[in-house]
C-alpha cells in the first residue's frame, strides 16, 4: 500500500500519507453538529425517543445542547456514536422540560465538573425570592421567638436552593450574554405555560391541564438558545422554541447584530395547522431571512414538509445520528 494509515486512539493523532490531522478526543469535529437524541432518523444502531440533544464543537470547545428524555437512551446513543462526554466543555440546557434534560444524570456521572448553563428557572434551582409575611403581619409580634421565621428576622428573603442537580457547576442565566467570543446564550421567555395547555386545541395529558385559552396564565417559561457566530452568519441552536422560533430568531438578530445563516433544532410547530405553519415559515424565510434550516424534534411532520417545500436545497436533514457542517 502507498498510503500509510495509523491511528493513535488515546492521542487522537491520525497520519494519512504525509498529512497530519488532529481528531478531537470527544469524537466531535469543529464546525459540526450531531443529533444525539430524537424520534426520527436513519441509523438503526440508535434508539429513537421523543426528546432532543445535539453536540457541536466551536472555537475549540465541545458543547452539548440539551440531553434528551432518558439517561439510558442518551448513554446508548452517545456511546454508539463514539461521543466522549467526559471531554465536553460546556452544556446548555434550553429549558426545564424532561425531554431536554434527563440525560444530564448520565453526563454528570462521567463529567461531574462540566460547566452547565441553565435558564433562570426557580423550579430547577435558581435562587427564589420569597415573602413569608402572610396575612395580618401584626400577629407575628404576639408569637414567641421560637415560632417566628428566622427568629423574628425579615420575612422577605431568598431561598438558595440546591436544585435538581446537586453539586453541579450550574449558572442560571437571566438575560442574553456572550459566554465566549462568538458564542452567545439568547434568553427568551415563552408566552405559554410550556405544557401545551395554552396551545390551540392541545393539552399535555388528556384530562389534565385542560384549560380554556381565556383562562391561561402567562407564566413565562424561561428558555435559552445558543448562537454561534460564523463568517456566513449566526448558527442558531434551538431546543423546543416555546418562546416562538420566530421570536427567538428576531431576538438573536437583535442581540448579535448579524444575519442568521442556519437554525437547527426544535421549531415547535406541532400545535399549528397548515395555514399557521405556512405563515410562520414565510416569516422565517422572507421576513427574518434565515438562509438555511435543519428542523428536528418537536417541529412536526407538517412543518417538516412545508419547510422542505419552501427551502428546497437549503433544507438540511438533521435526524438522529446525522452530522451536518456549518
Amino acid at each position: 500500500m502507498n498510503t500509510i494509515f495509523f491511528k493513535k486512539l488515546l492521542g487522537g493523532l491520525v497520519l494519512l500519507g504525509t498529512t497530519f490531522f488532529i481528531v478531537p478526543k470527544t469524537g466531535v469535529k469543529e464546525g459540526s453538529i450531531t443529533n444525539l437524541y430524537d424520534a426520527f432518523g436513519k441509523n438503526p444502531t440508535l434508539t429513537k425517543d421523543f426528546g432532543f440533544s445535539c453536540i457541536t464543537r466551536y472555537g475549540g470547545k465541545t458543547i452539548l445542547f440539551d440531553s434528551g428524555s432518558n439517561a439510558d437512551i442518551f448513554k446508548s446513543n452517545t456511546t454508539n456514536l463514539g461521543i466522549n462526554l467526559a471531554q465536553v466543555d460546556i452544556v446548555v440546557v434550553s429549558h426545564g422540560h424532561f425531554d431536554h434534560l434527563n440525560g444530564l444524570d448520565y453526563l454528570l456521572h462521567v463529567n461531574p465538573k462540566v460547566k452547565i448553563y441553565f435558564p433562570f428557572d426557580i423550579f430547577w434551582g435558581a435562587p427564589v425570592p420569597f415573602d413569608a409575611t402572610g396575612q395580618e403581619p401584626s400577629v407575628t409580634d404576639s408569637l414567641p421567638r421560637h415560632m417566628q421565621y428566622f427568629d423574628g428576622e425579615s420575612t422577605k428573603f431568598t431561598v438558595a436552593q440546591s436544585g435538581r442537580f446537586w453539586n453541579a457547576d450550574i449558572a442560571f442565566v437571566k438575560s442574553t450574554q456572550e459566554i465566549l467570543p462568538g458564542l452567545t446564550l439568547v434568553a427568551t421567555t415563552s408566552p405559554y405555560m410550556g405544557y401545551f395547555s395554552c396551545y390551540p386545541g392541545k393539552s399535555f395529558v388528556e384530562g389534565q391541564f385542560d384549560t380554556h385559552k381565556d383562562d391561561c396564565k402567562q407564566t413565562g417559561l424561561p428558555e435559552l438558545s445558543l448562537s454561534m457566530s460564523t463568517d456566513k452568519g449566526e448558527v442558531l441552536l434551538v431546543g423546543c422554541s416555546h418562546s416562538g422560533v420566530e421570536h427567538i430568531i428576531a431576538e438573536t438578530k437583535k442581540q448579535t447584530n448579524n444575519k442568521i445563516d442556519l437554525v437547527y433544532g426544535g421549531f415547535h410547530l406541532l400545535p399549528f395547522d397548515r395555514m399557521q405553519t405556512t405563515l410562520l415559515v414565510d416569516k422565517i424565510k422572507d421576513e427574518l431571512q434565515v438562509r438555511r434550516v435543519a428542523p428536528a424534534h418537536c417541529t412536526g411532520h407538517l412543518a417538516f414538509k412545508i419547510l422542505e417545500e419552501h427551502y428546497g436545497a437549503d433544507y438540511i436533514y438533521a435526524g438522529l445520528g446525522e452530522t451536518i457542517s456549518y
